[in-house]
């Protein structure tokens, strides 16, 4: 169990309450290591954000957002570099954006509000557990939705030399009733009993990305623009996430009775592949045999896990990385057409207008 090494890991608690001594002395800018005090008068923020903020104990600066006040932390340490952004979209919903690199492994352990957290995973590895559940590991690809009871602990360890790339979404009750009821019968258990006030313990459970997700948390993770114009975008994007993913869990619901656990696991291997292979380069007869997956069940059952077909969801893959390409490196686009498998540029970029409604000429103009 990772609790039992939590003490004695490099890391740190972005939850942990006052007065408890943090996992270790390296953390976000914004760690105790480095002294600061936050004065709440200053800079307050939704409590969704406001359980993150007390928890670092630091001297946050406040942006305007949507709703409130936002907040940026950048790292100030040899371990942990990139950023870590706050932003709250409605009362009582606020999402945690961050792009951080790691150069050695760290373990951080979380005491929990009561919160309903939806995690989108684009890139990095981690392991989770808690006290009562057993570890889990968390590739990416992942749309994970978690249940935290107040005063419930999370452990989590990060992979050292990695990149992780992800969006957390914040839901206090209040805000999750006013869209769900408990008594949805597609409902999962863990949510029914959460907005219940019947949740005692911290409970995890993961799905697919849907290929429809990820160019969404692309654009949170990159907005083109700040200020005014940066917060609507960012608004809009977000509900537009938030609304995917609970369709996203209740159809996982409906689904759950005739996909075998065995099954679904599969699926989120395949997945893990089929995000890694930006050339297409695994046949469906390969992927069969690496699996050892008959290939009419493997077909049926990723579409009813993800609601995508594979051809599919490896055409948004490949899509979406050769726009990565295009907006971060300096790759001429006959280059980025043949890292996404495309012998020739022009269907190339018949395919990538096909998916985003724009050339990659334009979009290499547009957004860098």
């Amino acid at each position: 169990m990772l609790a039992e090494h939590a003490l004695t890991e490099t890391g740190g608690s972005l939850d942990t309450p006052q007065g408890e001594p943090i996992v270790g002395a390296l953390h976000f800018s914004g760690t105790r290591a480095l002294d600061n005090r936050l004065d709440i008068a200053e800079a307050l923020f939704d409590p969704t954000l406001q359980s993150v903020v007390d928890a670092l104990k630091v001297s946050i600066g406040s942006r305007p957002g949507p709703v409130g006040n936002a907040f940026l932390l950048r790292p100030q340490s040899e371990i942990v570099s990139g950023w870590y952004n706050g932003v709250t979209i409605r009362p009582g919903f606020s999402l945690v954006l961050s792009d951080l690199r790691y150069a050695e492994e760290c373990v951080y352990r979380h005491v929990c509000g009561e919160y309903l957290k939806l995690h989108f995973k684009l890139d990095g590895t981690s392991v989770i557990g808690s006290d009562q559940e057993e570890n889990v590991p968390v590739p990416a690809g992942l749309m994970s939705f978690l249940v935290q009871p107040t005063h419930s602990v999370k452990y989590e360890r990060i992979v050292g030399e990695s990149r992780e790339r992800s969006i957390t979404m914040i839901c206090s009750k209040d805000f999750v009733s006013g869209l769900l009821s408990p008594n949805m019968p597609d409902l999962p258990v863990s949510i029914a009993d959460f907005l219940r006030a019947r949740a005692s313990h911290f409970s995890y459970d993961s799905l697919p990305m849907h290929p429809q997700m990820r160019p969404i948390v692309e654009d949170l993770l990159s907005p083109p623009d700040a200020g005014a114009l940066g917060n609507l975008m960012i608004e809009a994007k977000a509900l537009e996430l938030l609304c995917f993913a609970i369709k996203h869990i209740l159809g996982s619901s409906r689904t759950a009775e005739t996909v075998r656990p065995r099954d679904r696991r599969k699926v989120e291997e395949l997945c893990q592949i089929l995000d890694e292979d930006t050339q297409a380069a695994f046949s469906i007869a390969e992927l069969c045999r690496h699996l050892a997956w008959n290939e009419t069940q493997m077909m049926e059952c990723f579409k009813q896990v993800t609601g995508t077909t594979i051809s599919n969801y490896r055409q948004r893959v490949r899509m979406d990385h050769a726009l990565r390409q295009l907006c971060d490196t300096d790759a001429s686009i006959t280059e980025v057409a043949f890292n996404a498998g495309y012998e020739h540029p022009s269907n190339f970029a018949t395919a990538f207008k096909r998916t985003f409604g724009f050339s990659p000429r334009l979009a290499r103009t547009r957004l860098n």
